[in-house]
């Protein structure tokens, strides 16, 4: 065993049901008895914490400051390392949690991913114990016993050697590029990450003539820019990925990180969600099945725009029968005796990045747009999970906006257009 975590189911194996929101793992977690969100990363040697929930309040020991950095334009962060913490998910407990608290600098993804995450759980979550993710389940299932499982269950399973370096795990697939020669190459397989392909442009490895530029994520240093284009195709063994997206990130966004040698890029969530997993860091190796989601096609943003949450509204709703409801996001409020009416906490969003040329743009929209409806439903009805598929789903596609720009309403409509 290599660190500190418990197990304190009396079966043989703890069943943790996880959401999958932009190819994200968000698990529930307690750390030092809080209850919080936290995505799961096999691409972080160390556990985050960046937010807390409101109203409430951890206890972290033995701490000390020190200064990270991380992707993204940004500066160096200062941070505060706190050992001894308890981490419990499910019936798995590591009473040794070491965590690193950024507290000069708002991380807030809520904007970005529409639900609350408060942090990052990395590395340590996965070396005690054989871990299955199994995406179609939408399950992260971890065993005690190791061998006899992997015995039983992955024999219908591709297996792969992997690369520990740092706690984290990286291995080689193969790629063609640019209409050129098939390449092995070396990447990190990151969790934590949504889009399912970066690659570090060097003299092998370039970018082709057909792409687009923008904010590809952000990072705890800030926004990541770079460009997006295809690859012609991508190889885990035997399973072959066609016109696949890919993202070279500009290398200003990675000059402060100490990128492992010969490594070419990552994997992430868009084209590992495409399998169900089990993760074997001791004997150093994965396995691998491919699910529903195979088949998927590479879809991405084709607005122009990025929506971020930006607060909240009460909205009210008649309702005609007489109950009451209390809760921290919504109340009934009694008006006559025939109907009440209900109150409830509704999202407000707003434009925070407008790429260049895109339709969107072309159609006037800025950031710092709010958006009062979409193709005729109000914005509030919606979620950044449902924003995110609508601008993804045709070629095409009208999309009818009414913004809020300086006090005054404006209708905006554009089409999707498919440009990669």
């Amino acid at each position: 065993m290599f660190g500190q975590s418990k197990w304190l189911s009396k079966r043989d194996k703890i069943v943790i049901p996880f959401e999958l929101t932009h190819n994200l793992i968000i698990m529930e977690v307690e750390v030092n008895d809080t209850k919080l969100n936290m995505l799961l990363d096999t691409g972080s040697d160390k556990n985050l914490l960046f937010s807390f929930p409101k109203n409430d309040s951890i206890i972290f020991y033995d701490s000390r400051k020190i200064k990270i950095n991380g992707l993204g334009n940004g500066e160096v962060l200062e941070a505060i390392i706190s050992d001894h913490n308890k981490l419990k998910v499910k019936e798995y407990l590591d009473d040794n949690f070491e965590v690193l608290l950024i507290t000069d600098q708002d991380i807030s993804l809520v904007n970005k991913l529409g639900i609350p995450i408060n942090g990052i759980i990395g590395a340590s979550f996965f070396k005690d114990y054989l871990v299955e993710i199994n995406y179609q389940r939408q399950k992260v299932i971890l065993y005690r016993n190791r061998q006899d499982v992997i015995l039983k269950k992955t024999k219908k399973y591709t297996s792969k050697p992997i690369e520990i370096v740092g706690d984290k795990p990286y291995f080689k697939i193969s790629s063609e590029i640019n209409d050129e020669e098939i390449l092995d190459i070396k990447l990190l397989m990151d969790t934590g990450l949504g889009d399912g392909l970066w690659l570090f442009e060097n003299d092998s490895i370039r970018c082709n003539q057909k792409y687009i530029t923008d904010i590809l994520g952000r990072g705890l240093g800030g926004d990541i820019r770079g460009k997006k284009s295809r690859v012609e195709t991508l190889e885990l063994n035997n399973f072959k990925l066609n016109d696949a997206l890919v993202s070279y990130p500009d290398s200003l966004s990675f000059s402060q990180l100490d990128v492992v040698k010969g490594r070419n890029g990552s994997l992430g969530g868009e084209i590992i969600k495409r399998f169900n997993w089990f993760l074997d860091y001791e004997n150093k190796k994965f396995y691998f099945m491919k699910n529903k989601y195979f088949d998927e096609p590479f879809n991405y943003n084709m607005s122009g725009i990025e929506v971020q949450h930006a607060g909240s509204i009460w909205v009210s709703e008649k309702l005609s029968f007489a109950k009451i409801i209390t809760s921290t996001n919504e109340f009934a409020y009694d008006n006559s005796h025939d109907f009440k009416y209900k109150f409830e906490l509704k999202p407000i969003f707003e434009i925070y990045s407008v790429r260049e040329n895109s339709p969107a743009a072309i159609a006037g929209l800025k950031v710092g747009d709010m958006i009062l409806s979409i193709n005729g439903k109000k914005a509030y009805n919606y979620t950044i999970q449902k924003i995110t598929n609508l601008f993804q789903s045709e070629d095409g596609k009208t999309i009818k906006m009414q913004i809020e720009r300086d006090e005054k309403v404006i209708d905006v409509q554009f089409k999707l257009q498919k440009i990669l």
